[in-house]
């Protein structure tokens, strides 16, 4: 099993990047305002964010909600159709009473929970109306705002609509749409295993170490800049075949690996002949009635990163899983995707009674379809990113929760049991 480690991203004071740190202590809250981030016409050198630095903490309190000033990004188009207007209510939940088992003894109230899991947005939605909704200091509703590998629910979604129009086929071989991988670790992989993530490709997701996987691969993506003398791989496609080797046979188990969303991308794209930021749009944020148009960053070629460049509002990120929890339909009852599309992206997925990926906080967990899953042991889906972005959909209980974060430690996995809690609580006034 794997254990969650204390290490933060910083920024190192000698070159300004930002870099895996092991530290003690998490540190002390703060926000963009108090740590004088961006102030100043220009800011001191300390206190500019940039491609450097915009994963480090206090940096990311800044950049996570300005993703399209620090990079190239498409635009998610939400179209001139009207806006799935919110029908807002009391809160039914009693958030305001908030009694909280925390993760370091003593219990919280709200206000605690958000400042000890470094929240930057927290709405909240019950049996379809909008009972809940707060902002840090900075944030607003029209504020965009990063969703890292939230982003991958949405590429699993696109692939399922190509499957439900007869594009794509569950058991296609990757190659057959992208022959461009021909004789690397992909060849064998089928349109089923990479949406499940039981490709086997070898690829670590090890966020603590410069050397790992994802580091590098992060690297040729352009999410974070290339370190000087790069020789490896310049974008995502390049990258993807230098991928050759194998872990474990492909259909054999579940390995979370960020690099299996963007080989199936690829492969939506050849068989829809649409870029990922367009299907998105036409087919999801267009027909959901988003409010804003929503935002996704490229990699030094252009192609829009669907593994975890997406970032949108809170709100219209909540009127997504509300959405999904009522089976593909907006407020207005019209339907956005099929409810067979739907159906298999909630109700899917094997339960692993000893956790998840290797993580003991994941007990009963599943991946299924590009997203987190729980529904066969507790009813609900959690589209997740890096650094605290969750989204609880529980259609039985019509309850969905939207947070937006800037945690310092990057795995999710460091507060999960915290905010099972949260999600139990939550369930347990919900009726």
């Amino acid at each position: 099993m794997r254990t969650p480690e204390l290490i933060v991203q910083q920024s190192d004071p000698e070159t300004g990047r930002g870099r895996p740190v092991r530290v003690d202590a998490l540190p002390e809250p703060t926000t963009a305002a108090e740590a004088g981030l961006m102030v100043g016409c220009p800011p001191a050198p300390h206190l500019r964010v940039s491609r450097q630095n915009w994963m480090a903490y206090p940096q990311s309190l800044w950049s996570f909600r300005h993703m399209e000033e620090l990079g190239p990004a498409a635009r998610i188009d939400r179209g001139s159709g009207p806006v799935d207007e919110f029908v807002r209510g009391e809160d039914t939940l009693g958030l305001a009473d908030l009694n909280l088992e925390g993760d370091s003894g003593g219990n919280w109230d709200l206000a605690e929970f958000l400042r000890r899991t470094y929240t930057d947005a927290l709405l909240v939605a019950h049996r379809g109306r909008l009972v809940h909704e707060w902002y840090a200091d900075g944030m607003g509703p029209t504020t965009r705002h990063a969703m890292f590998s939230t982003t991958k629910t949405f590429s699993g979604l696109v692939a399922l609509l190509a499957i439900h129009d007869g594009e794509l086929a569950l058991d296609d071989l990757l190659v057959d749409h992208v022959p461009e991988l021909a004789g690397t670790g992909w060849e064998p992989v089928t349109v089923e295993q990479a949406l499940d993530m039981t490709d086997g490709i070898s690829f670590e997701e090890d966020y603590g170490s410069r050397d790992s996987s994802i580091m590098r691969y992060g690297f040729a993506m352009g999410f974070t800049p290339m370190p000087s003398r790069w020789e490896g791989p310049v974008g995502i496609r390049e990258a993807l075949r230098t991928l050759v080797e194998r872990s474990t046979p492909p259909g054999e188990s579940f390995l979370y690996t960020s690099a299996t969303t963007d080989a199936l991308a690829w492969a939506v794209a050849r068989v829809t002949g649409r870029r990922w930021s367009e299907e998105v749009s036409a087919r999801i944020w267009q027909p959901l009635g988003a409010a804003c148009d929503a935002g996704i960053s490229i990699d030094p070629t252009g192609l829009e990163i669907a593994s975890g460049g997406m970032f949108a509002t809170a709100p219209d990120l909540l009127r997504f899983g509300m959405m999904l929890a009522r089976g593909g339909t907006n407020g207005a009852g019209e339907q956005v995707l099929p409810g067979a599309v739907v159906s298999d992206l909630v109700e899917g997925g094997e339960p692993d009674p000893d956790g998840c990926g290797g993580y003991a906080t994941r007990a009963g967990w599943s991946f299924h379809r590009q997203c987190w899953n729980q529904y066969r042991s507790w009813g609900s889906l959690i589209p997740m990113g890096v650094h605290g972005q969750r989204l609880f959909i529980h259609p039985g209980a019509e309850l969905v929760v939207m947070k937006f974060g800037c945690h310092p430690v990057t795995g999710n996995v460091f507060t999960d049991e915290v905010h099972q809690r949260f999600y139990e609580e939550l369930l347990s006034r919900a009726g």
